[in-house]
């Protein structure tokens, strides 16, 4: 498992099952054990506190097909297996069992990312909706109730009951309200979707505020002018479509594609890697650590879905939610 491709979680579940206890044995120049290293304590400890955190998430997952039902997100094109591959990417990273409203606010968001350029590009076909769908944002309002409005209507409903849930948890959890900095995120993005030039979409960086915020880590305007987190989030956004597009072009016949592109692509991505690493790893007096940390896990996150087929990701989705160790 490349260390770009690694999931905490995943890596936990695979190191407990090969964990030998005390039957470990080290080698050197003779055989040995080390029992402050290992010893079946640890294991034990490790199994009731894997044990622990996956019942909480096995919970969430019951909150989250609630959800689904309410929402009637099969009618949008979302399909359960959808929204549980979302979860699993949440809780794979941010397992803790205190952070229950991150987990539930990063799957949402990525599942409602996923559904409002579906509504641009397909069932948008003026740029009237476009505009009157930011304004109705803007002004926290429903879109009007005109049948060519009806699919966005749903959608921004849905967001704007997430975004305003998460609020009141995160202000619940941190005593703070960070409301503004939530809405002011999604409006920022909102806009860049009507630019038909723009790059990348900022998906990446949408979703890494967006886990940020509902962490209660304060990204404030000041800090999202500052040129070390325009790169990171450049960079980002950067890393994350280069990786969609490699995952895209991993389902078509190798006959299809240009071999060099590709490869030369492949290598575009690994440095792009090192460098985000660079940027996250380096001391900052201005962004704190947990906040370039997460556009590292979800460079991450984008990295292991390009690199893992459909069959293994299942594997790992049954290791972390469904199967007790």
């Amino acid at each position: 498992m490349p260390w770009y491709a690694s999931l905490p979680r995943v890596e936990a579940k695979y190191y407990i099952e090969h964990y030998g206890g005390e039957d470990d044995v080290w080698i050197s120049k003779t055989l040995y054990r080390m029992p402050d290293i290992s010893n079946n304590k640890y294991l034990e400890l490790a199994k009731m506190d894997f044990n622990r955190c996956q019942a909480q998430h096995q919970r969430e997952w019951d909150f989250l097909e609630e959800w689904y039902a309410n929402c009637k997100l099969q009618e949008l094109g979302i399909s359960k297996k959808d929204l549980l591959l979302a979860y699993f990417l949440a809780a794979a990273n941010i397992f803790e069992p205190q952070r229950s409203n991150v987990r539930l606010a990063w799957a949402k968001s990525q599942i409602i990312i996923r559904l409002i350029p579906f509504y641009f590009t397909r069932e948008s076909k003026t740029w009237e909706e476009r505009i009157d769908l930011l304004s109705k944002f803007r002004n926290l309002k429903g879109i009007e109730k005109r049948k060519s409005y009806k699919t966005g209507r749903r959608i921004l409903d849905i967001l704007l009951k997430t975004l305003d849930q998460h609020s009141v948890e995160t202000l619940q959890e941190h005593d703070r309200d960070f409301s503004h900095q939530l809405h002011y995120a999604w409006e920022t993005w909102f806009s860049k979707l009507n630019d038909e030039d723009l790059e990348y979409n900022d998906q990446a960086e949408l979703l890494v505020h967006t886990i940020n915020t509902c962490s209660g880590y304060e990204v404030s305007e000041d800090m999202l002018q500052h040129q070390e987190y325009k790169n990171l989030s450049k960079l980002t956004n950067k890393i994350c479509h280069q990786l969609q597009e490699y995952q895209n072009n991993k389902v078509l016949e190798m006959g299809n594609r240009d071999k060099e592109t590709y490869g030369i692509k492949y290598k575009e991505i690994e440095t792009d890697m090192q460098a985000l690493v660079q940027l996250v790893l380096q001391e900052s007096n201005e962004i704190g650590s947990n906040i370039k940390q997460t556009f590292l896990m979800v460079a991450k996150t984008c990295y292991y879905m390009a690199y893992y087929d459909p069959e293994t990701i299942g594997v790992h989705i049954s290791k972390v939610i469904f199967e007790s160790v």
